[in-house]
């Protein structure tokens, strides 16, 4: 069965695959059986993954299986909650109802991460310029979904918001383009560069504040299955009215903040670490600190044109 966009299925067809379980979002390295119970995260996954490839059908085989539901029969009809189930148990507190395109996002974020053994996994943004990549490794607040949104703009290809997806054997970077997650005043700083079109309604009011999605682009997409190779990795750190700062940190430090950001690199144990060091070898590590859009993409072009060739 072959993947197509979702665009160009009958949207009748998509919503009826979407809340049966027979629709398979085909995405860079995964592949994964999506279920919606309500019309809100039905209408958020057809405008957020218009341009990814599905199939539908009973027929189409899956890495992992998704759904969205309500806690319990009761939730279905009385105060309506969801939670994202991905097949396994976890103890994922129930949201409201308006808040179901959040429970989506984290089960597919649940799925990858407590499920691939296939390559390790790292808490981080990934983009790359032709088949070189630069790594924005995740500290909280510092501004990494923000300077992946906004290094997009500038051309960059996205491969991930949320995972750097090693290849253990090739130690190349797989693509996931997801949504990029955005929170609180980054929202409006996106739309402003990006276009409100391009950025999905806001939720308010949930456990991580404001959230709203930038959907990733059609190009992508196209481009999902190209790896890329890491030159150079970045440790953001947002500090409103701060004086641009870089400074270059020791690649054993920098594999340490990679491993403890990793959900399964204890599992896979010597493998994963062999695939971490061969990685590194030859790269460069950077803290970076920053005050304003303008300044962190300053400093990212910086030092990846006195790196990269």
């Amino acid at each position: 069965m072959t993947a197509r966009p979702l665009e160009k299925y009958m949207k009748a067809d998509a919503i009826r695959a979407l809340k049966s379980g027979t629709l398979v979002l085909e995405l860079g390295a995964f592949s994964t059986r999506v279920k919606l119970s309500d019309r809100r995260s039905v209408a958020f996954f057809l405008d957020m993954y218009a341009d990814c490839l599905v199939t539908l059908g009973d027929c189409a085989l899956s890495d992992f299986s998704l759904t969205v539901r309500p806690p319990n029969q009761f939730r279905k009809y009385f105060r309506h909650q969801v939670v994202p189930d991905p097949g396994f148990g976890f103890p994922a507190a129930p949201l409201p109802v308006s808040m179901s395109p959040l429970a989506l996002e984290m089960g597919l974020n649940l799925s990858v991460a407590l499920q691939c053994f296939r390559y390790a996994i790292f808490h981080a943004g990934v983009v790359a310029e032709g088949d070189q990549a630069l790594i924005i490794a995740a500290k909280s607040g510092g501004g990494k979904s923000t300077l992946t949104a906004a290094l997009m703009e500038e051309g960059w290809r996205l491969l991930s918001d949320e995972f750097a997806i090693l290849d253990l054997e090739e130690a190349s970077l797989r693509g996931y383009p997801r949504p990029v997650s955005l929170k609180n005043a980054s929202i409006d700083v996106v739309r402003g560069f990006a276009g409100k079109d391009q950025v999905s309604e806001t939720l308010h009011g949930t456990p991580k504040g404001s959230i709203a999605y930038r959907r990733p682009r059609r190009g992508d997409i196209e481009r999902m299955a190209l790896p890329a190779r890491p030159r150079v990795i970045v440790f953001p750190a947002f500090t409103e009215g701060a004086a641009p700062r870089c400074q270059e940190i020791d690649l054993a430090d920098t594999a340490m903040q990679l491993i403890a950001s990793s959900p399964n690199y204890q599992v896979i144990g010597e493998r994963a670490f062999t695939g971490l060091m061969t990685m590194l070898d030859g790269m460069k590590a950077y803290e970076i600190e920053y005050g304003s859009t303008e300044d962190s993409l300053a400093l990212v072009s910086d030092l990846w044109r006195s790196h990269v060739s």
